[in-house]
């Protein structure tokens, strides 16, 4: 025990501890700015996060005036009303927040985002067995449900679906046939996206990947290698060697 104590004397010193006092310090501050750091990211998102509630606003906006500019006797249907011209502003509005989910969202939001753009454009989804055209308001109210998440609230504050829309949509809170079919589209998201994931893996696109990432590179640097380290020079040794066949060539190739 007086062996113990007197190996940890001889190491307390005046140098060591001022060592140590300085690598606290240093931990001190580099997890005290690393916290600053992630608080100011996590200030931003709210801020960048606003910017989805003003694209549902003007969004809503713009389609109540394309209803209004519309007779209600004329024969054009819901998707030719849906399908008009949209305003510049609106276009940009997209394009920003888009950029700002891509910056500061995480990656199942900037997903959701994807497939709430492509849901009445692309052709799979369009063609696929559980595709209905209400779905997509419901994969904003998944977005809507992760910006909560990812704001601070707690799993504990987590709300439902059409409860997520009541905000600005009427009539889907209290509501048993629209919690029905809030049920029914969480079903049906589900499974587009399990059919886009079944199409990928029939087309080999993770395959495709796995071989552009891992095998292309190792047989593109030997192809570099072996141009560099035999190709080329075994090329110039045949020049020195037969030097009026590597003038015929040049010439050959000029000429073309």
């Amino acid at each position: 025990m007086n062996e113990i104590w007197e190996s940890v004397s001889r190491f307390i010193t005046t140098e060591n501890v001022a060592l140590f006092s300085i690598i606290i310090t240093v931990l001190i501050f580099v997890l005290s700015r690393r916290a600053e750091l992630r608080y100011k990211k996590h200030d931003d998102k709210k801020t960048q996060y606003l910017k989805l509630i003003s694209l549902l606003e003007k969004m809503h906006l713009e389609m109540k005036r394309q209803d209004e500019s519309i007779p209600k006797k004329s024969n054009l249907s819901k998707h030719s009303r849906d399908s008009s011209k949209i305003s510049e502003d609106i276009k940009k509005l997209y394009f920003d927040t888009g950029a700002s989910l891509f910056l500061y969202g995480s990656k199942k939001l900037y997903r959701q985002y994807l497939l709430f753009r492509e849901f009445s454009l692309n052709p799979l989804i369009m063609q696929c067995k559980y595709y209905r055209e209400d779905v997509g308001i419901y994969i904003l109210a998944n977005m809507l449900m992760t910006i909560r998440k990812e704001v601070g609230l707690s799993l504990f504050n987590s709300l439902q679906a059409n409860e997520a829309l009541g905000f600005f949509v009427n009539d889907i809170t209290n509501n048993h046939i629209a919690n029905a079919k809030a049920i029914d589209a969480k079903f049906r998201i589900r499974m587009i996206r399990l059919e886009l994931a079944v199409i990928n893996q029939y087309k080999f696109v993770t395959a495709k990947r796995i071989f552009s990432f891992l095998v292309k590179p190792i047989f593109g640097g030997l192809l570099i290698i072996l141009k560099y380290l035999v190709v080329l020079p075994f090329g110039r040794l045949l020049a020195k060697i037969f030097p009026s066949w590597a003038a015929g060539v040049s010439r050959n190739e000029a000429e073309e």
